[in-house]
């Protein structure tokens, strides 16, 4: 039988972006999670590259609802605050944004800060792009060894990129930083858009794979579990097969979902639980 450990279930809170962080943390407490990935986008938590908010009283109000927070999250696709920012200006601002999150991540115990490479031209010379990402994360490393969090890429959709977008790119990537604190992370979306595959991304990366973005699709949507075509089921068969342990963030995005979050988390709970062994 597929199996999960509760804790690796991480609920994420993009689709409550209408509604307080008090709202969305009593309601994953009641849905009976454990783990929460900190998305960092008002109202929840300002971030930026000349400060954030307090991560003591965060961290206070996570932990008074039985939560902790395992995965920070920094929005990095919809924001100025991009890897591959070709401008001087807004790379220094970029650099200010996301060594901001590392100390924030660190501060609140979060082992692990998501990324991404968007922000490139896209009639521009991928090379450039890949050059100016891999510099990026270099000077990044050793700022998230010594605040003991690890740095987790994703892949993104076309759409939102036009460099690391596939596996092969991502594995690249990984090679030419060459840093303990930077590793992968594995959105489903994003790989069943490349027409990848989870298993070809465990053969791939292996171990190197700290982080999941764990939701259903057709293959587009970030869509709440039986919303989309994927089966769940085999999915944590193959999670179990690798050995993956790590956690599996909720990251629920579309729209339709944003009027009442908690019905759909609801909903997507309803079809983990058969898997979850408290």
């Amino acid at each position: 039988m597929p199996h999960l450990r509760r804790e690796q279930l991480a609920g994420m809170g993009i689709h409550y972006m209408y509604h307080s962080l008090d709202y969305f943390l009593e309601c994953q407490q009641e849905l009976g999670f454990k783990t929460i990935e900190m998305w960092c986008g008002w109202p929840h938590f300002l971030l930026d590259d000349h400060g954030y908010q307090s991560t003591s009283e965060l961290k206070k109000k996570v932990e008074a609802h039985g939560l902790h927070i395992g995965v920070f999250t920094p929005e990095c696709a919809m924001y100025n605050y991009l890897i591959c920012a070709h401008d001087e200006y807004a790379r220094k601002r970029a650099l200010g944004y996301y060594t901001n999150g590392i100390k924030a991540a660190g501060e609140v115990g979060a082992k692990v800060m998501l990324t991404n490479c968007c922000g490139c031209d896209w009639n521009e010379d991928p090379e450039r792009v890949f050059e100016r990402a891999a510099s990026m994360l270099r000077t990044l490393a050793p700022i998230a060894a010594d605040c003991g969090v690890t740095l987790a890429v994703e892949t993104v959709r076309p759409e939102e990129s036009r460099m690391i977008i596939k596996l092969p790119e991502l594995a690249r990537l990984l090679k030419a930083v060459d840093h303990p604190n930077v590793k992968a992370a594995l959105d489903l979306t994003a790989v069943g858009v490349a027409g990848e595959t989870v298993k070809e991304w465990f053969e791939t990366l292996g171990s190197d794979i700290r982080h999941m973005h764990f939701v259903d699709g057709r293959p587009y949507g970030h869509l709440v579990w039986g919303d989309g075509s994927h089966h769940l089921g085999q999915f944590i068969e193959v999670l179990n097969r690798y050995g993956y342990e790590g956690y599996l963030g909720q990251e629920i995005t579309d729209g339709r979902y944003y009027m009442d979050p908690a019905a759909a988390d609801l909903r997507n709970m309803k079809n983990f639980e058969r898997y979850i062994e408290d």
